[in-house]
């Protein structure tokens, strides 16, 4: 069987959040079609090597955890360069810049090199830019110099895969379509795993039962982190103005935690508003089932986040900001609005409650992991 090995800064026995499970799930998928080897940073409390879930993991000892480093670079490399000094390695999957101090090594024995590309250095730039805040025009410098990193790092990779179709399109087009010799870019969504994420009645009852959501209640979700740019204080306004029994459950922390506590009292919503905080992965697929109706209501541009997929297999439609990717396929089950007009978010989230959720996944089949981890694998093995 063949070998892959894939680098990253962050696994989830990091630091739950979005990407952390998203590579996490793909290395899992992996395993069906060929030894997956993981070289990511260290993880205190851990061993420096384990076999997990059949993949073999190898947190480099002396690196900061779930960040990209000085010490990531240097011991990335050489770790790498030992693996493909074995041989048998077919392919190396980066994902995002995880493989970049390695990218020049002399000797590759043959093996693929593919990119895993979650957004530009472009991209970032142009929302910071566009953001009309302080602090992320302060740190739009970093994205300038991000993007001569790029430029150098592009053309040595024998394929680029891009999450979705605007990651493809700032890839290809000025000013990094001529600047750099672009690879193939190929388009693969980030994949659910859905015999997690499913429709599923019992669990969905007993989820309710857990945080004392009244029978009927329509109940709301929010999944992700608690930041400025989420503007989940949008689904509160949402929240007060919807009325009724409605209520809210946050799964997620973060800095704008406080201040959303606070604003849950001042809209006197606070008892229909549930803060779960961090929430480990295996308790979200009964949560996403639970709920009538997930919300997206961040400011910033996104690409496709995991929460409006997940949500879809478990059958709960999806009110989401238009800052949000669209989902090829989904229908009328995802609806993008302005989310800035409180008025629009309302009548849409009312209007996705009137027609009900799906006893069935609302999941198109080309969002589904086993798919997008068999495509990986073409790309990383060279199989057809």
């Amino acid at each position: 069987m063949s070998r892959v090995l894939v680098l990253t800064r962050g696994l989830p026995l990091h630091h739950v959040g979005g990407m952390e499970s998203v590579a996490w799930d793909l290395c899992r998928a992996l395993t069906a079609h060929a030894e997956v080897g993981v070289l990511t940073t260290s993880a205190p409390g851990r061993p420096e090597r384990a076999v997990l879930e059949g993949v073999d993991v190898h947190a480099l000892a002396g690196t900061a955890p779930g960040r990209y480093s000085r010490a990531w670079w240097r011991a990335s490399r050489a770790a790498l360069a030992a693996e493909l000094g074995r041989g048998g390695v077919s392919g190396v999957l980066s994902v995002s810049a995880g493989a970049h101090s390695a990218l020049d090594l002399p000797a590759r024995a043959g093996a693929r090199l593919v990119l895993q590309a979650h957004g530009t250095s472009v991209a970032e730039l142009t929302s910071k830019l566009t953001s009309r805040r302080l602090r992320p025009v302060l740190t739009s410098v970093r994205n300038a110099s991000g993007l001569l990193r790029d430029v150098r790092a592009y053309r040595r990779f024998d394929d680029v895969v891009a999450v979705g179709p605007a990651v493809a399109a700032s890839l290809t087009a000025p000013p990094l379509g001529r600047l750099v010799a672009m690879p193939p870019v190929h388009v693969l969504a980030n994949g659910v795993d859905t015999t997690a994420f499913r429709p599923d009645p019992a669990a969905a009852a007993a989820a309710r039962g857990e945080l004392a959501l009244p029978p009927g209640a329509p109940v709301l979700l929010v999944a992700g982190r608690l930041h400025p740019q989420k503007r989940v204080d949008r689904a509160l306004r949402c929240l007060a103005a919807l009325g009724g029994g409605a209520h809210l459950v946050l799964a997620g922390d973060g800095p704008d935690g406080r201040a959303l506590r606070a604003l849950a009292g001042e809209l006197g919503v606070a008892q229909r508003v549930r803060f779960l905080g961090a929430v480990a992965r295996e308790r979200l697929p009964a949560l996403t089932a639970a709920a009538d109706a997930s919300l997206l209501t961040s400011q910033w541009r996104e690409g496709l986040p995991m929460a409006v997929l997940e949500s879809l297999a478990c059958g709960t439609p999806v009110v989401a900001a238009r800052t949000t990717a669209p989902v090829d396929g989904a229908g009328g089950a995802v609806r993008r609005v302005d989310a800035g007009d409180a008025d629009a978010l309302v009548a849409a989230v009312r209007s996705v409650l009137a027609a009900g959720r799906s006893p069935r996944s609302l999941l198109p089949a080309r969002y589904e992991l086993r798919g997008v981890a068999a495509a990986y694998a073409r790309l990383l093995t060279g199989a057809p």
